[in-house]
């Protein structure tokens, strides 16, 4: 049997000067680097003659075991072969982009009648149009969010028209829909919505102002007066974005400026969005295995890998020149529908911008040496974990809250992206359910979320999580079978923290260590805090209810009064006949009233 070195300089006398792609292999067969070469030969040839080697290339030197290559017709087909392969075996020695598979798009949904703007991690091949990917979840959610409030757009999947007798949903019934479901606006009009929305996201601010300007006029001159107040309101919010927009450059061009930084084993780059000369913001992306890289193969992996999927402006501005440069440049021009030009800062207004990125870089890195562990990471772990099929960005807990079956509530804590979202927590004050039936209380709460979600657009959760056992894990699947809705539901028991993802299969123990463990125990102790509040809440105002109406004169409207200003029956036991006199609608017979009932029932005024 032949030793390595023999095997690889027989390989080498063979090799073609061809274009294509060489994986390097360990004494194992794993691959741990793959390159790209517009000789073979030539290239493949360098690792094992010079001598000179960074330390990098060093490091991947002595544990090269054997080699396989991959011949193209092109130097750029070997660019895209290179690029496809790296994300597919992960070497070891490859820069590596993080989370590649989760970044979020905005969406226009151009494939439906009625297009919505959407928040998605997706990238389907349709007539949909996608901006991104974005780095920051919360960024892309919050331009989605801006745009349906801008525009008024629908948020809703509901198929339309409507049914007979189908209510419209809840984002209507606040006025932050147009109301195209139910006939107030055409399909041409919520139409020309959407292509101004899509103009907002492309960065043309001012053509937009002009088609609302229009439509506004227009609807004044019929006397349409309540349509020109709602384009005059979407004017005013677009020029309120558009002037705390203080970064422009002024040469108007749609263009890309990208930096990038290498600290330990992480590199960094950091793309500023200009469009119409605006800057629409940034974007992040970290890399691994980095150690060994050099700024510019930071640069060059983030070039083929980001422009993979994303729009290409026509300028896209770097700090310096780097390897395969024209071959990019090249690549980039046959993808897109316009010239482009990759090039090295050269005008002072080029370096100013990729300064601006350099002192964000620093903060960012800055930042993360201070920064809790990535939620992202306690999400993907609970991915494996639990089997998923798809990652869980949100996910909704839910605890019961009571003393002895008395004043329940189910509590429900929500998390997206692996942090607490708090605007959509919510509270079930139970109804159908007496004494302590915890699991009876958890079918009702899961059921009364579940069905909002279905009737009032709530978000449903990827992932659902039950503070209990098997029997309360039992009962909250019954309620999602009874509405026919497809959604992963595990319980976690408090006593030695175990995973149910069946009732009728044995528990997962998962290491106290885990992220996985921790964040599910940070969704469970969030639903009970806020259960707990929610309850204690209710059991004083109940309390003080029961105890207000033995007192002479205090009616219904007097009792309301009193439960606004104090909250709480220990402030109504500790106020004094000055604090009770106070109280809209109580007189000073009231106060009296109220003062001496306290004293008679045992409690000392302080």
């Amino acid at each position: 049997m032949s030793s390595p070195e023999n095997r690889i300089e027989d390989k080498l006398k063979h090799l073609t000067t061809e274009p294509g792609v060489y994986l390097m292999k360990d004494a194992e067969g794993l691959i741990i680097y793959v390159g790209k070469a517009k000789a073979l030969k030539r290239r493949v040839s360098s690792y094992f003659q010079k001598k000179d080697h960074d330390a990098k290339t060093a490091a991947l030197v002595k544990h090269i075991d054997d080699f396989e290559y991959i011949v193209t017709d092109s130097e750029i087909e070997a660019l895209l072969l290179e690029n496809t392969l790296i994300k597919k075996h992960m070497p070891k020695y490859n820069i590596l982009l993080k989370d590649d598979k989760r970044y979020p798009y905005i969406a226009v949904t151009l494939s439906e009648e009625y297009p919505r703007v959407i928040y998605t991690r997706s990238h389907r091949k349709n007539s949909d149009r996608y901006f991104g990917p974005y780095t920051d979840s919360l960024s892309a959610r919050s331009t989605v969010e801006l745009i349906n409030k801008i525009f008024r757009l629908r948020t809703c999947a509901k198929k339309l028209p409507l049914k007979n007798g189908e209510r419209p949903c809840l984002n209507f019934q606040m006025k932050r829909c147009s109301g195209v479901c139910v006939g107030e606006i055409t399909r041409d009009e919520y139409l020309a919505l959407v292509k101004n929305a899509l103009l907002f996201l492309e960065g043309n601010v001012n053509p937009v102002i002009t088609n609302l300007t229009a439509a506004m006029n227009s609807a004044s001159a019929e006397m349409k007066f309540e349509k020109a107040a709602e384009a005059r309101d979407m004017i005013y919010a677009i020029q309120c974005v558009s002037e705390r927009q203080k970064v422009y450059t002024p040469s108007g061009y749609d263009q890309d400026y990208i930096a990038a930084e290498t600290r330990g084993d992480e590199a960094m780059a950091v793309l500023f969005e200009f469009r119409k000369g605006i800057l629409l913001g940034r974007k992040i992306s970290t890399f691994k295995n980095a150690r060994y890289v050099s700024t510019k193969d930071t640069l060059r992996a983030f070039l083929i890998e980001y422009y993979a999927r994303a729009e290409i402006p026509q300028r896209i501005i770097i700090p310096e020149d780097i390897d395969d440069m024209e071959l990019i440049a090249s690549h980039l021009v046959k993808t897109s529908s316009h010239p482009v030009i990759l090039t090295a800062m050269r005008s002072p207004e080029d370096k100013s911008v990729i300064n601006l990125i350099m002192k964000n870089i620093d903060l960012l890195f800055m930042e993360k040496d201070t920064a809790p562990p990535d939620p992202s990471a306690g999400l993907e772990d609970l991915r494996k974990v639990l089997n998923l099929p798809a990652y869980p960005e949100s996910i909704a807990c839910f605890d019961i809250s009571n003393i002895q079956g008395e004043f329940p509530v189910a509590s429900m804590s929500f998390f997206t992206g692996g942090v607490r979202d708090k605007k959509k927590y919510r509270i079930f004050n139970i109804r159908g359910y007496e004494g302590a039936n915890d699991p009876g209380m958890i079918h009702e709460g899961v059921s009364r979320y579940l069905t909002n979600c279905l009737n009032e657009n709530w978000t449903l959760a990827d992932l659902i999580l039950i503070d209990g056992g098997p029997t309360q894990l039992t009962r909250a699947i019954e309620a999602a079978y009874a509405l026919n809705i497809d959604v992963p539901i595990i319980s976690i028991a408090k006593k030695f923290e175990e995973i149910y993802t069946d009732p009728q299969s044995e528990p997962l123990r998962l290491d106290r260590s885990s992220r996985a463990l921790k964040m599910l125990q940070n969704l469970r102790d969030e639903a009970h805090r806020f259960g707990v509040t929610a309850h204690r809440r209710r059991r004083n105002t109940a309390s003080l209810t029961s105890e207000l109406e033995s007192i002479e004169g205090i009616g219904e409207k007097k009792r309301n009064a009193i439960l606004t200003h104090f909250k709480s029956i220990d402030a109504v036991k500790k106020a004094g006949l000055d604090e009770l006199s106070q109280v809209p609608g109580i007189s000073i017979a009231d106060a009296e009233n109220i003062y001496e009932y306290f004293i008679e029932d045992g409690d000392t005024k302080d």
